[in-house]
């Protein structure tokens, strides 16, 4: 890894951080040696020098332009902001936004460092208190960047807000680990810390933490696959074996649905994705499977008026659409139709409203045009006998009872 301190210190006779100080080693010696640097600058400042009045007005004059610069991108930047969110504009006006004072006023006392010259310790602790705070602003801006560009995609490909909820706490935490674990590294380095044995001691760590968090870390990339693949959002209604409901929360390990019976379903995203999930809330609109019959003393010419007649009801009846309607053949006790159709709103709630308006109508009509719906029903036929014969048969069975009981 290449050091910044060395590069920004070569014109300086300071010795540059030794690479192979343990890490609170090298924080201490820093801190210490920089705490000098502030007294250092802060007794000049304060001694009256001409060379000194003349700095502290350069760094003044330079922290106030670069703040009205600042202020002013963030201003010619707030219409962009206010049209997209997710434009290129407003990511790069948080970005402005993000960028620190106390970083600018660093920047500002570097600058003049490098120009008017200050005391030779003083620029020391300047130059390191810049690459620190240059590290951490860079760390900032990254993670912006990213944050801001993970949003950009997410709702530029879903078209809603409710993906941006699952997805951006779950990337935003990986995206900040990340970027500030560079950053502690860099720091580190830079600083003179021996990193190797760092880096070596979380590679070994990282193994083991891997290993015993492996279904952790399964459930984690199977909600990166949830957020990105998109099979279901939040607010989603699924259904998958014999449990449906409403997608409440999709989280690092697990979702969170709400079944209609009224419980909260907790099932783990890599238990979710193994099924066969129906994603309800994609259907444009919900299809009704549905059936009646008609008694068999029904005229045929009333019977194949049927399906006309459904259909007009269908027709009249608001929000719903004909599929088929068709005569399928005869029952134990009916003669039986099918009807399909479609509710054009897919909404569980709304289908059987329609539903329910399209069967009242089906029956206030049938009523009208004298068409009697079928229930089950069995006739029974007696068959009348001959007076002789039944009395013979009468004759023959009361002789078996008897018999038995008769001696000769």
């Amino acid at each position: 890894m290449t050091y910044l301190l060395p590069a920004l210190m070569q014109n300086s006779e300071t010795p540059t951080p030794s690479d192979n100080q343990a890490p609170l080693d090298a924080v201490n010696d820093v801190a210490q040696s920089t705490s000098e640097a502030a007294a250092s600058l802060l007794g000049w400042f304060t001694s009256g020098d001409h060379k000194a009045l003349i700095a502290v007005l350069a760094i003044a004059t330079t922290l106030a332009i670069l703040i009205a610069v600042r202020q002013s991108l963030i201003g010619i930047l707030a219409s962009a902001a206010e049209r997209d969110d997710f434009s290129m504009g407003a990511i790069t006006r948080r970005l402005l936004k993000r960028t620190r004072t106390h970083f600018l006023l660093i920047a500002a006392v570097y600058l003049i460092d490098r120009t008017i010259g200050l005391p030779e310790a003083a620029g020391t602790g300047v130059t390191v208190l810049f690459v620190l705070a240059a590290v951490i602003q860079g760390a900032e801006i990254v993670q912006e960047v990213t944050v801001s560009l993970i949003k950009r995609s997410v709702v530029r490909k879903s078209g809603d807000r409710a993906a941006l909820a699952s997805a951006v706490n779950i990337l935003k935490w990986l995206a900040s680990v990340l970027i500030w674990s560079v950053a502690l590294l860099l720091i580190l380095d830079n600083l003179g810390a021996n990193v190797t044995s760092l880096l070596a001691g979380l590679g070994i760590g990282g193994i083991a933490i891997g290993l015993a968090a492996q279904g952790i870390f399964q459930d984690l990339f199977s909600a990166l696959s949830i957020i990105f693949d998109r099979p279901f959002q939040r607010g989603d209604t699924v259904s998958y074996g014999d449990t449906w409901g409403e997608i409440e929360d999709i989280g690092l390990k697990s979702t969170r649905i709400r079944s209609v019976t009224g419980e909260q379903i907790v099932i783990s995203n890599t238990n979710l994705l193994d099924l066969e999930i129906r994603n309800l809330a994609r259907m444009p609109k919900r299809r009704v499977d549905t059936g009646f019959g008609i008694v068999y003393d029904t005229d045929p010419d009333l019977a194949e008026s049927v399906i006309g007649l459904v259909a007009s009801i269908v027709a009249e009846t608001e929000g719903v659409e004909l599929e088929r309607c068709n005569f399928i053949g005869f029952g134990a006790s009916s003669l039986d139709y099918e009807l399909v159709f479609f509710s054009l709103d897919p909404d569980f709630k709304r289908t059987k409203t329609a539903t329910s308006k399209l069967l009242l109508k089906l029956f206030r009509r049938f009523d009208e045009e004298g068409i009697e719906f079928a229930f089950p029903t069995q006739t029974l036929h007696v068959a009348s006998m001959p007076d002789e014969l039944a009395l013979n048969q009468y004759a023959n069975g009361a002789a078996q009872r008897f018999a038995p009981n008769m001696t000769v």
